[in-house]
């Protein structure tokens, strides 16, 4: 007797004890092939950002991001990809992207930079604030002098962009006065430009100086895109007194701008180069900026369609190799999850029997028993008996086997959840959406509307387990009699009381017949809740059920 009492909990130790031990091994390779594959997705991403085919990078780094081991991994090549759909003005995709990694980062490493890629995103939309928020937010203690420098900048550039220019000013002297930032001379140049400008707009002399101070450094630096808002600014200031030379540093902000291939700032250089051209050029320029206009607004739109195609295809590919793994799971664990199903029902019949239990739980075993007899026991004897009869090579008698054990898998279940205790707590809500999701498959889809619409930690313990059940016996009966595809359950609130709408596409009054001890069940538990129950139905136009319960 004492073998047969721990023959149940000896075999459950051994299972769970070898599925951790494979399980500990098979995680170890896993995560070691995952970070090669990562690795060499980045690689890959990299090469092709720095030749600037900027599709097949944002592929690469999606890749990474389905193979990284930690939340920071993510979130890393999530910045790298909103920062290519900003390059190309999908500016709600590099939002989304850049919420993305600020969802998975794990501590503060990436937050400045998260922060700063979304307040580049809103600025480029216009919203100013917005903007401001995220900027303030990257800048912490974490930044270097340098990086917090340049968010000071970029903070200057959208109170120019407000036409500010005072406050913009004060933010740009505390920048180029700063001892640290004089080492840095790309973005000493920055700010000093930026300054220039925000000083010739307050009708400030020194904003030339500072303008062409900035031209010079820039010049010795020889990075062309750094030149490009020097020869714009300087473009803009010559044109009130000094067309020829306006022209010619647009010329060069237009020429710069062709040799980093920089199409928003060739259509900048080109728009001064309208304005301070001669008479006879004008046409032949705005025509090329039309052209150069329509041929980007093009490539982005594709670029925009290409990348939402490659997440699509990449969450696509994840989703059905999930489902794949979900199938085989299915197929080894299936006899497992049965027998234990039934040894843990058998343990508790015969722990309850011990205990000699009141008549009530005498009452619940015996129903229990009553249908592990009647609804598995010969069924589960037919399953082994067609295994051991039939050639399991055969790929159509697998498939009815593995269909058989799945539909005792799935009435197994059922006894268990229809028994089980009911969670009446903070987690109430979830139990019961898990309860009416359970009965969601390929054939019946179930819909849940408003569920969070209703407070439930106010709703007293007995309506909680009045309303599980009942749901509960609705859904059971669906499954048996109505032959349904859609099921609907809405939930709503007054001041006075709560209504719970329940209606499908099944079969109708033939349903109704079949279901009489099930709905005086129903109308049971709610009557004894104070609630109220209607049902109606008609034949061949499903089954629909209203419950006020009130508050």
């Amino acid at each position: 007797m004492i073998l047969k009492r721990l023959s149940f909990p000896i075999l459950l130790v051994m299972l769970l004890f070898y599925s951790c031990n494979k399980g500990s091994n098979t995680q170890n390779s896993i995560n070691n092939n995952s970070y090669i594959k990562y690795k060499k997705s980045t690689d890959l991403a990299f090469y092709y950002k720095e030749k600037q085919l900027f599709d097949s990078a944002f592929y690469y780094f999606d890749k990474a991001k389905n193979t990284s081991q930690n939340g920071n991994q993510k979130a890393y090549v999530l910045l790298e990809m909103a920062w290519i759909q900003k390059l190309f003005s999908d500016f709600s995709g590099s939002e989304s992207t850049a919420t993305e990694a600020y969802k998975n980062a794990e501590g503060p490493l990436y937050l400045p930079y998260i922060y700063n890629a979304l307040a580049l995103v809103y600025k480029e939309q216009y919203n100013y604030d917005e903007a401001l928020k995220y900027y303030n937010k990257s800048y912490n203690k974490s930044l270097s002098n340098s990086e917090k420098c340049t968010i000071r900048n970029n903070i200057a550039v959208v109170y120019l962009a407000k036409k500010e220019f005072n406050t913009a000013i004060k933010i740009l002297y505390k920048n180029i006065e700063n001892d640290s930032l004089k080492k840095d001379k790309t973005i000493y140049a920055k700010s000093l430009d930026n300054l220039g400008y925000a000083l010739l707009k307050t009708k400030n002399s020194k904003g030339f100086d500072c303008l062409k101070q900035s031209e010079r450094l820039r010049d010795s630096l020889n990075n062309d895109f750094e030149k490009i808002p020097s020869y714009i600014h300087l473009s803009e200031f010559y044109q009130e007194n000094n067309q020829k030379l306006a022209f010619d540093f647009a010329q060069k902000a237009y020429q710069a701008a062709t040799r980093i291939n920089s199409p928003d700032d060739r259509i900048e250089a080109l728009k001064f180069c309208i304005i301070n051209a001669e008479p006879i050029n004008i046409k032949a320029l705005a025509v090329h900026q039309m052209q150069l206009s329509d041929s980007i607004n093009r490539v982005r739109s594709s670029a925009k369609n290409q990348f939402a195609k490659i997440k699509y295809d990449s969450s696509k590919a994840i989703k059905e190799k999930e489902n794949t793994e979900k199938e085989k799971q299915q197929v080894s664990f299936l006899f497992i999850g049965i027998i234990l199903i039934l040894l843990l029902i058998i343990f508790l019949v015969r722990f309850f029997n011990r205990r000699k239990f009141k008549n009530s739980v005498y009452t619940t075993e015996t129903r229990i028993a009553k249908k592990i007899h009647d609804e598995l026991a010969n069924d589960v004897f037919k399953a082994m008996n067609y295994a051991e009869n039939q050639d399991l090579q055969n790929p159509d008698k697998k498939e009815i086997l593995l269909q058989n054990l799945d539909d005792l898998y799935t009435r197994t279940r059922n006894i268990s959840q229809t028994n089980s205790e009911i969670e009446t707590g903070e987690e109430y809500k979830d139990f019961l959406i898990q309860l009416l999701n359970s009965f969601s498959n390929e054939n019946v889809n179930v819909i849940i509307n408003n569920s969070s619409s209703i407070d439930w930690l106010k709703l007293k313990k007995e309506i909680k387990i009045a309303v599980y059940r009942v749901l509960q016996e609705l859904m059971v009966n669906m499954k048996k009699h109505s032959e349904s595809s859609v099921v609907i359950i809405s939930f709503e609130h007054d001041t006075k009381s709560i209504q719970i709408k329940y209606s499908d596409n099944g079969k109708g009054i033939v349903q109704l017949e079949n279901h009489k001890k099930g709905l005086h069940n129903a109308e049971n538990r709610i009557h004894a809740i104070k609630g109220t129950i209607t049902f109606e139905t008609e034949s061949g136009k499903g089954f629909k059920t209203k419950i006020i319960i009130p508050k």
